[in-house]
């Protein structure tokens, strides 16, 4: 019995990396401490000036110097990979370059690479966490030095096209790539984005798995504009497919039944003019879907939204209707941000279409992405117009879709307009 001790002991004492740092629940001071050095600030460089242009952060995920991130935390070099360069600012001041090796533009992604480490990286963990459970999550916020947040885990999103875990924690900028932790110092998401007010987003570290995984089968260099053309393309295509193939939800505005959420991740708000002095009656309803996809500081995609406008107005003689309608029907152009160096003009046609036995005005918009040949806005508007004292307006966007897939669901969106009356 004693040489069995005696072998224990020796066991202990020859071999103390065996035990795990994951091995008992910690606290935030024990976090930080043993896990600092592999969390760094992720810094964008311009080249010209040799100063930094933005900050995120990102920490190891392999022994081999991978470095996980949020795509809009490096998303400059891709698109002006002569003007910026990549860097890292680890706890002790040391600095150096870093190389892009992957990305995930959907779910704000990426992968850098630091040659010059030989630490074991953060471990990954998807196992469930019950809605409440302690996290941490760590950062650089405003360039202020290294913090740990703690918060508490309030499960996925509910109303989401996107999968994002809602993070009771005050996540601010400059933390974007961090990672967040359960009580064992195990990644189980990626600081991405913040409400405010301890409302704030991590990406599943499921993704990163998945990402890990893609670019550990990459044997040549990656085209990161081609490559976030396909991911775009690809998603766009699961969605819309899903779309269209959906039951759409109605509703009423007016004598108008419309389309309404048209899945379960949109979301609709309404409301009626409250002037008695009006001489007419207006109500509207909105639709959104609120995920939008981040390509650049200038370019977003990735969204649809709706408008319906109603009116009422059997108070106003048929001039006075006309010129109130006319005045609302504009060709309503695209919601998402994007530069001349993103998007073309528009293209317009503009015609009179019979839905629902009434004439409509229909006015349809698209255009195309420069950098992303395959992929295209479009705006809709129409206007019935058969009627001198009522009538709905309609405004239709949708972002970054592949042209058949709008041309298929523009046509449903109007034919799923009917006039009651």
């Amino acid at each position: 019995m004693k040489k069995l001790i005696q072998m224990v002991i020796l066991f202990v004492v020859t071999c103390p990396l065996s035990i795990s740092i994951y091995a008992r629940p910690v606290d935030a001071e024990y976090l930080y401490e043993t896990l600092k050095n592999r969390i760094y600030q992720i810094q964008v460089i311009d080249i010209a000036s040799d100063k930094k242009s933005s900050i995120g952060s990102g920490f190891l995920v392999s022994e081999s110097g991978l470095i996980a991130t949020n795509y809009h935390v490096i998303s400059d070099v891709i698109h002006s990979p002569d003007q910026y360069r990549i860097e890292y600012l680890s706890h002790d001041g040391t600095t150096g370059e870093l190389q892009l090796r992957d990305i995930d533009v959907i779910h704000d992604l990426a992968i850098i690479y630091r040659g010059d480490v030989k630490l074991e990286g953060l471990e990954l963990s998807t196992d469930k966490l019950a809605k409440g459970a302690h996290i941490y999550s760590l950062g650089n916020p405003h360039d202020l030095g290294m913090t740990i947040i703690e918060g508490t885990f309030n499960g996925l999103l509910e109303k989401s096209l996107y999968e994002k875990i809602l993070f009771s924690g005050a996540l601010n900028p400059g933390m974007s790539g961090g990672p967040a932790l359960d009580r064992k110092g195990r990644v189980i998401g990626i600081n991405v984005s913040t409400a405010g007010n301890d409302l704030s987003f991590l990406v599943p570290v499921r993704y990163l798995e998945k990402l890990l995984e893609n670019s550990e089968k990459q044997d040549k260099p990656v085209n990161f504009l081609a490559r976030i053309e396909e991911q775009l393309y690809n998603n766009q295509f699961k969605y819309m497919e899903a779309l269209l193939s959906s039951k759409w939800e109605t509703m009423t505005l007016g004598e108008v039944e419309l389309p309404a959420e048209l899945e379960n991740y949109f979301k609709c708000w309404g409301q009626t003019d409250d002037d008695k002095e009006q001489l007419y009656i207006h109500s509207y309803s909105a639709c959104a879907s609120p995920d939008s996809i981040y390509i650049s500081s200038s370019f977003d995609t990735g969204n649809i939204d709706f408008r319906y406008d109603w009116y009422d107005a059997d108070k106003l003689n048929m001039f006075q209707f006309y010129s109130l309608y006319s005045r609302e029907f504009s060709d309503s152009y695209s919601t998402n941000r994007a530069s001349k160096e993103d998007v073309s003009n528009y293209k317009c046609n503009t015609d009179f279409v019979s839905l629902s036995d009434k004439t409509w005005k229909v006015a349809m918009c698209i255009r195309n992405y420069k950098k992303f040949k395959s992929l295209y806005d479009l705006s809709l508007t129409m206007a019935q117009v058969s009627d001198y004292d009522k009538g709905v307006i309609i405004n239709l966007n949708a972002t970054g879709i592949a042209k058949d897939s709008l041309m298929k669901f523009s046509r449903q969106f109007m034919e799923n307009v009917h006039w009651q009356n």
